[in-house]
């Protein structure tokens, strides 16, 4: 409860004075004032009172300021408040807008991406054709080197052959001259035996020399049938280079692939020139695949001739194995190089 002694309107005029004199009125200034008269309890409240109804006298006197500059500044303040807040939510929108079409642009850029990953695998699909396909060919290659080295072994043989029966027949010619040289002053007496002898020579030189015709016709056939497998060989090299130089042609394409890809990891960080770049690598992409597709056509249809060509090839051997089979001594060859062939051939 306050004193009789300190009233409001002493509070006021002194806090009144304190102003004037540029002080901020406080508890203890106003105490100090009255002459120490008072408790802090009973000038809390008058003081208060006073403030509430002063506040421009408030204000003046905690910033040393006249209450007009202060009202004129705040209403600046506020202004300049007002007219930041219009301009950081303009900021806002126009963020917003850019960031949306940025993430717009992203996802076409991302899908982009899918597509040319999903090419590069059909692309390594297709080299992974191909190059099984050159292992194919390769394999074939080796078999029909086996099969060239075989028949040269038996060309050989048939000319080793022909050499011996050749030998056969240059003795039997001299050993008819020398009989006919030591019995010829028996002439009359062995007339008969001579005639039946030289028969019997000329039969067997007829047979010689019927075994020498078919040793050598067999021989010319071996080597027509060699004639054609080195031809088959050779187109079969022919069809390895072609199919090597297809490979060739597939691994730079996957090459420009994946160039194209590391390209698009590169434009995504440089979302401004994305549209541009996007669209120059959706024609290329365009075109990469339709030459891709081009490539598989020929790369199919070169298969299927091979395969014509091995399935002939097969059918040639089959034929060569069952002539051969005629030839007792070299059976047992082709058997064992036919089972190593198979044996080669079921590998992994």
């Amino acid at each position: 409860m306050a004193r009789s002694g300190v009233l409001y309107v002493h509070v006021a005029n002194a806090a009144a004075r304190l102003v004037a004199e540029g002080k901020n009125p406080t508890i203890d200034s106003i105490r100090a004032a009255l002459g120490g008269t008072g408790s802090k309890s009973t000038l809390a409240p008058l003081l208060k009172r006073w403030k509430t109804a002063h506040p421009g006298t408030l204000a003046q006197a905690e910033l040393g300021l006249p209450a007009e500059l202060v009202l004129a500044v705040k209403g600046v303040y506020e202004k300049v408040q007002t007219e930041a807040a219009l301009q950081v939510e303009q900021a806002e929108q126009l963020h917003q807008t850019a960031t949306a079409a940025l993430q717009e642009q992203l996802q076409q850029a991302c899908v982009e991406h899918d597509a040319l990953l999903t090419a590069q695998g059909q692309q390594a699909q297709v080299l992974a054709a191909a190059t099984t396909r050159s292992q194919g060919l390769a394999e074939t290659v080796q078999r029909q080197e086996v099969i060239l080295a075989s028949l040269g072994s038996e060309k050989l043989g048939l000319e080793q052959r022909l050499i011996d029966r050749a030998g056969e027949v240059a003795s039997l010619t001299q050993q008819l001259q020398q009989t006919r040289g030591q019995f010829e002053h028996y002439q009359v007496s062995v007339a008969q035996q001579r005639a039946d002898e030289r028969q019997s020579a000329e039969q067997r030189h007829q047979r010689l020399e019927h075994e020498l015709a078919e040793l050598r016709q067999r021989l010319l056939i071996q080597q027509a049938r060699l004639g054609e497998l080195q031809a088959q060989e050779q187109r079969l090299t022919q069809d390895n280079d072609h199919l090597q130089d297809t490979l060739l042609i597939t691994q730079d394409a996957l090459t420009q692939s994946r160039s194209a890809n590391e390209q698009v990891v590169y434009q995504l960080t440089e979302l401004k020139q994305m549209h541009q770049a996007l669209e120059q690598r959706h024609v290329n992409g365009e075109q990469r695949l339709a030459e891709m597709q081009t490539t598989l056509a020929v790369v199919e249809r070169e298969r299927s001739l091979l395969a014509e060509r091995f399935t002939q090839a097969e059918t040639q051997l089959t034929g060569l194995a069952e002539e051969k089979q005629l030839l007792l001594q070299e059976k047992a060859v082709l058997s064992s190089q036919l089972a190593e062939f198979r044996t080669e051939g079921g590998r992994p």
